[in-house]
């Protein structure tokens, strides 16, 4: 049974996530990168769950890789419940407008990591970190998940590793478990040590260089488009000497 309470509660942390990166980082968020984290948490939190979902959502592969439309109806109200911004792009490129999501909240961000499996947590730091709004990056990875692999467009995704039996998902961690003193302190202990992972993560990104950058070829082709550009900004200025003649009221 889909459960909306873990829908709502999943996509909130992921847009809490963004907003923890740097200032350098872009945290805003569309529709088609929420749909996607929401689609990792629930395939990494099937590996160790037998095939069971977080969310219990029917994902199906659609034009765009998995998608699940009672997932994107939970969307707005999800994250306008958390007064995230909600900021509308006009499109030069593509037809229609397309809507991206911001939050910066750390009190909510530590209070929802508790709230949530340490597989969810650390799956979702870890691919917002990697990927953020990098669209084409994010589906390409997306695109080579097993239950997309294995699938046909349009037919449900099927998360169940091949060869697993289905009793017995003891490993489920509900957000509704009661823990103990000694498994709440460890629990701690790992939110922890998931923060520094992601302080550092972020600490070497804002460091790395820049790849991809190729220095300017000076030949003749580059100086010839250099001549090109000059011609464009009208006659050139030369330097002479002229007579200046400044007015009696300065």
């Amino acid at each position: 049974m889909i459960d909306q309470n873990k829908i709502d509660l999943l996509l909130k942390y992921i847009l809490l996530t963004a907003g923890q990166e740097d200032e350098y980082f872009d945290r805003g968020l569309s529709a088609i990168h929420l749909i996607k984290y929401l689609y990792l948490a629930d395939y990494e939190f099937a590996k160790n769950n037998k095939g069971e979902t977080f969310t219990k959502v029917p994902w199906e592969f659609y034009h765009y890789g998995p998608w699940a439309g009672t997932a994107f109806e939970r969307i707005e109200p999800a994250l306008l419940s958390i007064d995230a911004d909600k900021k509308t792009i006009v499109s030069t490129k593509f037809e229609g407008d397309y809507i991206r999501w911001t939050c910066r909240n750390d009190r909510l961000f530590d209070d929802l990591s508790e709230k949530l499996p340490i597989s969810i947590t650390g799956t979702v730091q870890k691919f917002v970190h990697k990927f953020g709004n990098d669209t084409q990056g994010l589906l390409h990875f997306v695109y080579k998940t097993e239950p997309i692999l294995e699938a046909a467009p349009n037919e449900f995704l099927n998360f169940l590793p091949e060869g697993t039996e289905v009793e017995n998902s003891s490993e489920n961690l509900d957000i509704c478990q009661t823990l103990s003193a000694k498994q709440k302190k460890k629990r701690k202990e790992q939110l922890r040590d998931l923060k520094d992972q992601m302080r550092k993560r972020i600490k070497e990104k804002k460091v790395k260089p820049q790849k991809g950058i190729t220095p300017p070829r000076y030949d003749e082709i580059f100086f010839k488009g250099i001549e090109v550009l000059d011609s464009l900004a009208g006659e050139q200025i030369l330097p002479e000497e002229v007579p200046v003649i400044f007015s009696d009221k300065i």
